[in-house]
């Protein structure tokens, strides 16, 4: 591997620095600096850097360190600093982690509590946790149960999840059933807006939770004629379609 390398920075310590993130090495290891051309400027602009050479050494043994004084001093402190600021990092990743993790066995252990006093045999899963959003898993065999008439019993448990946990946003699904209901929300809309098309009275769609009156609004939005609103107040608020006036 190479142990010499030429580095242009504007300063001493900058080309060590560079050499040694270049060559993977530690200030230890750095054995030589020699300045081959000095750093330029004209009056303060037109700053030019200068040239080093920079010898490291693959052996670390204190012995073959041959910098010493104000030179290895420095070499010292930009090792430190670097090394502060990777622990640093490294400690705020630690942090998330834990925090994360420790917000994950909340989430599960509320979800589970609530479960239980349903008198559901079902397990609770984390599918995916990004900052405030949360999509969480059911299964066993109560499924069936827990999704409920088109949902209707899993948008309840969902809604009242959600009241007991403030700071993350929870979305249930039993085993895929939101994507098949998802389709279901789709057809739907598209049979309403088409029937909202032939008559001049507005249509009222049984209440839903704001995930799927969103993807009745996509999809209505989409004929210029119409327009959606929703009216009514979770968990019963509900959607409208009517022709634009």
């Amino acid at each position: 591997m190479e142990n010499i390398i030429e580095i242009k920075a504007s300063n001493r310590e900058v080309a060590i620095a560079r050499a040694i993130k270049i060559l993977e090495v530690t200030a230890d290891q750095v054995v030589q600096v020699t300045e081959l051309e000095k750093p330029k400027s004209f009056f303060g602009f037109f700053a030019k850097d200068g040239l080093y050479k920079v010898e490291v050494s693959r052996e670390v043994e204190a012995e073959e360190i041959k910098i010493s004084g104000p030179e290895k001093d420095e070499i010292v402190k930009t090792t430190i600093k670097s090394e502060t600021n990777i622990e640093a990092e490294q400690e705020k990743k630690e942090v998330k982690k834990e925090i994360k993790e420790s917000r994950e066995k909340e989430i599960i252990k509320t979800s589970q509590e609530l479960l239980n006093k349903m008198g559901l045999e079902l397990e609770v899963e984390i599918l995916r946790l990004e900052g405030r959003n949360c999509v969480i898993n059911l299964y066993g065999e109560d499924n069936g149960i827990i999704i409920g008439k088109k949902g209707k019993t899993l948008n309840s448990y969902e809604y009242l999840l959600n009241t007991l946990i403030k700071d993350v946003r929870i979305d249930v699904d039993v085993e895929g059933f939101k994507e098949k209901r998802n389709v279901t929300l789709r057809d739907l809309a598209r049979k309403m807006a088409e029937k909202a098309m032939k008559t001049t009275k507005p249509i009222k769609l049984n209440p839903m939770p704001p995930r799927e009156r969103k993807i009745i609004h996509e999809v209505v939005n989409k004929y210029s004629e119409l327009d959606t609103y929703s009216e009514g107040k979770d968990p019963k608020r509900y959607i409208v379609i009517r022709k634009k006036k």
